[in-house]
């Protein structure tokens, strides 16, 4: 369960970003969170995951998983409960990899490093989760650097990423922002399924046909 109570999110100069949020989420929920731009959805989402920037302090509330306060947590315990606990898809896949690496190094080192397998093994995990998300040309994908796919791709990697880590609650920003109808509603469709089989989702979207997926909604 994720109780979000009464957060407060303050950014620069102290001007609020969140007031007051509250909700419930129980295990196997799928929620989604609307709202106008700004209005700061994407701002929530960092603050479950404790990866909100710099600038940005929570100033009131309680975050709760599971009945564990997620501020009195160190930042190595939080960082632990992120990919395999708490998944993220961002809205801006660009800034989820290093520009300066190659995707099947990223990936790699990011399976091998959450779920405790060889290089190898890490390498069948990454591949068999990039066809999930229709990404059939798998080496040429490995062997480049993030510059060099396009948004659409990268979303599709991030969410790869996801479904190979298998973490009980996922958070999604804007998932099909950066894909064609087709591609997008397929992830959906994964998301749906995942939802199935009792994965706990918050999809932001400011699109109706996709915030529909929900069977509960908020807006902040």
């Amino acid at each position: 369960m994720l109780e979000i109570k009464n957060l407060s999110v303050c950014g620069k100069q102290q001007i609020p970003l969140l007031r007051n949020i509250s909700f419930t989420l129980e295990q196997g929920q799928c929620l989604g969170l609307t709202g106008a731009s700004g209005s700061g959805k994407t701002t929530l989402l960092k603050s479950v995951m404790g990866v909100l920037d710099d600038t940005c302090t929570i100033t009131g509330g309680e975050l709760l998983l599971d009945g564990e306060d997620l501020s009195m947590l160190s930042p190595s315990c939080r960082r632990a409960l992120c990919g395999t606990t708490l998944g993220f898809v961002p809205q801006n896949p660009m800034t989820a990899f290093n520009r300066n690496m190659k995707m099947g190094t990223q990936l790699m080192e990011t399976i091998t490093a959450r779920l405790g397998v060889s290089r190898h093994e890490a390498k069948v995990i990454a591949v068999e989760n990039l066809e999930k998300v229709n990404l059939p040309d798998k080496e040429r994908i490995l062997n480049a650097y993030p510059p060099e796919l396009s948004g659409g791709m990268l979303q599709r990697i991030a969410f790869s990423i996801l479904l190979a880590l298998n973490p009980s609650y996922i958070l999604a920003d804007e998932p099909t922002g950066a894909l064609d109808t087709k591609t997008g509603n397929q992830i959906m469709q994964l998301l749906v399924e995942l939802n199935k089989e009792g994965k706990t989702i918050i999809m932001v979207t400011h699109e109706p046909e996709i915030a529909a997926y929900a069977k509960r909604q908020i807006v902040i």
